[in-house]
């Protein structure tokens, strides 16, 4: 009987993990014809980085938002029935799965929980997830999130000797942190704090992640600093440029943390563009429209697994 028991939970497990999977899916998009022809003027010029660790902070013009806690799975505490109690796979099995999968689908590496014991980047520790749910919950949305990205896309950059590792932590030893994007060597290490929303954190920091690859490539954003008001200097905050200030389409930045550098400007701004609604201050033609489409238009040059036909998910408010 024990044995039968045995290969029943095992059963079960393998149909909980594919349903898992499936429901991560089910958030990616269609891929929809682009408008318009694909670029032909990316300028290729030899360019070294200016930074190795980017710190993720949260704008002072937006709200600070906590882990959302209203779709997180729980599992019953008082079962009615103690044979299905016996083959119900715990929070620490299922994530077990769930990592097995992320890995093998976007040739990433993931570490969580324990596993991140003693992590510390940019002068900064870490404090390690211990509630087994919570651990669940980011690798599912992690999941969903790498979903968004073109089939492949990860193992592109991978294949070029920039493999990734991302790590979930409940949050740094400093106030409103909320991502980091090691890539000090070429083992580029993602860290996002669960304590905070998790899904923007993400976006913001694997474009970090995309930029470094492109710019080791040669890419260079050689027109950028004339998208921005005249006599504009990174660093001088003015909430008055900031889309999250009074939402102005005809704002310059998406919110104020954008202004630090260019690299969190762009960071910035790949944040919006992956966001479920589209902000006005991606309207055709305004000031953050074509910081977006010089965006996108590298990223089309770049990566052979995207397609300058094929509308991505970061592209779909552009058009």
């Amino acid at each position: 009987m024990k044995t039968k028991a045995k290969l029943f939970l095992g059963k079960l497990l393998i149909v909980f993990s594919v349903f898992l999977i499936m429901l991560g899916v089910a958030f990616t998009f269609s891929k929809d014809e682009k408008l318009l022809h694909p670029i032909y003027d990316v300028t290729l010029l030899t360019s070294s980085e200016n930074e190795t660790i980017s710190i993720t902070t949260a704008a002072s013009d937006e709200e600070i938002f906590p882990a959302d806690t209203s779709t997180k799975v729980e599992h019953d505490t008082n079962p009615s029935d103690n044979a299905q109690s016996m083959i119900k796979p715990t929070a620490d099995e299922v994530s077990v799965l769930l990592r097995e999968q992320i890995e093998k689908t976007y040739g990433v590496k993931v570490k969580y929980a324990s596993e991140t014991n003693g992590y510390s980047v940019g002068g900064m520790s870490t404090t390690p997830i211990i509630d087994p749910v919570t651990s669940q919950n980011a690798l599912i949305n992690l999941n969903m999130a790498l979903a968004l990205y073109p089939k492949g896309f990860f193992q592109e950059i991978k294949s070029k000797g920039y493999p990734l590792t991302f790590y979930l932590v409940k949050r740094y030893s400093t106030d409103n942190v909320t991502g980091v994007t090691d890539s000090s060597n070429k083992n580029v290490i993602i860290s996002v704090a669960t304590d905070y929303d998790f899904i923007d954190t993400f976006h913001h920091e694997v474009y970090h992640y995309i930029e470094r690859y492109m710019l080791k490539s040669g890419a260079t954003f050689t027109s950028w600093n004339g998208l921005n008001p005249a006599g504009f200097k990174y660093g001088v905050i003015d909430s008055a440029y900031s889309y999250s200030s009074d939402f102005s389409q005809d704002a310059f930045f998406v919110n104020s943390y954008a202004m630090t550098d260019q690299y969190e400007d762009r960071a910035s701004t790949f944040e919006y563009m992956m966001k479920t609604n589209k902000a006005s201050c991606l309207n055709y033609g305004k000031t953050i429209w074509l910081k977006a489409k010089t965006m996108s238009e590298q990223i089309d040059y770049f990566f052979n697994t995207v397609t300058p036909t094929v509308t991505e998910h970061w592209e779909r408010h552009l058009y």
